[in-house]
């Protein structure tokens, strides 16, 4: 599904509270370029992380897939990641239903179940230390009308990195592209970098928004 660009996102007049980022440039192994992505997202203040997390939401919420889906998945944010929390609340008022990744039993299986999400009370650590639901509804990744998943780097041209799990990847590849819900990266402004290689196993996301503005693919 594309989603047209339906208005200009404009920058939030809140500067984010960041230590002193020089610009990176990709180094050539993908590992070196998550460490250092990771490191400058975990730079973030608690203050500049709050209020990318509410920059974020109004940006995302104002999306027709997201007024128009009923059945979201988000993502338990860790490790710098901006936070979709005001997301999952403003979801919550509206009645729609959120879900969060889960990790099947078998630790050979790359693909994600997606349980339903209520809050951060009812959750439990995976074998990766990961927070995500303890329980509730399942829900196949055909039957979401939109995805929202974290990133660890990304380029103005859509190309994504991610932890290295392949998880996402796995996922989504068994389904059509047709029956592929609308898949929107996350991140802040500052994970994103000149450039991206990317493999064919990448399945390419309809958008990326970070506390900044919206990143549309053609």
């Amino acid at each position: 599904m594309r989603i047209t660009p339906p208005w200009r996102a404009t920058p939030g007049r809140h500067a984010v509270a960041t230590k002193f980022m020089p610009t990176i440039h990709p180094p050539p192994d993908r590992p070196a370029l998550r460490k250092l992505l990771r490191q400058r997202r975990r730079a973030i203040s608690p203050v500049g992380q709050r209020l990318a997390a509410l920059r974020l939401a109004a940006r995302v919420c104002t999306l027709p897939v997201f007024i128009q889906g009923k059945n979201i998945a988000l993502y338990i944010a860790r490790d710098g990641e901006i936070d979709p929390r005001t997301i999952l609340e403003w979801c919550q008022r509206r009645g729609k239903k959120c879900y969060a990744p889960v990790l099947a039993a078998d630790p050979a299986c790359r693909q994600l179940r997606f349980q339903r999400f209520t809050g951060y009370a009812q959750t439990r650590e995976n074998r990766f230390r990961i927070a995500e639901p303890a329980a509730g509804e399942l829900l196949r990744a055909a039957d979401l009308d939109l995805v929202l998943l974290p990133l660890v780097g990304f380029d103005a041209r859509g190309n994504r990195l991610g932890m290295g799990g392949g998880f996402y990847d796995a996922t989504f590849a068994r389904e059509p592209i047709r029956r592929r819900p609308p898949l929107i990266g996350l991140a802040h402004e500052c994970q994103q970098v000149p450039h991206l290689h990317t493999f064919n196993w990448d399945i390419p996301l309809n958008c990326i928004v970070t506390d900044r503005r919206v990143y549309y693919m053609k």
